[in-house]
C-alpha cells in the first residue's frame, strides 16, 4: 500500500551489510518482480531473503557474516 512494487518489505544495513527481507505467510509466493529484485540485490553482494516468521529472521541474522 505504501511501498514501491518489488522492493522488499524490510531493508536495513546490519554490520555494514545491506540486508532485505520480503515477508510472506507460509503459503505466500514471491511475484516475478520480487524475485528479480531479490536477485539484483544478491548480484550486488547484498543479502535478500523471503521470510515467514520472526524466528526465521533471527536465524538469518545470527548467521550473517561480519
Amino acid at each position: 500500500m505504501y511501498g514501491t512494487a518489488g522492493i522488499p518489505d524490510i531493508i536495513a544495513c546490519i554490520r555494514g551489510r545491506f540486508v532485505a527481507f520480503e515477508v510472506k505467510t507460509d503459503s505466500g509466493r514471491l511475484t516475478k518482480l520480487q524475485e528479480a529484485t531479490i536477485q539484483k540485490i544478491k548480484d550486488a553482494k547484498g543479502k535478500a531473503y523471503k521470510v515467514t516468521s520472526v524466528e526465521e529472521v533471527k536465524k538469518i541474522l545470527d548467521n550473517l557474516e561480519d
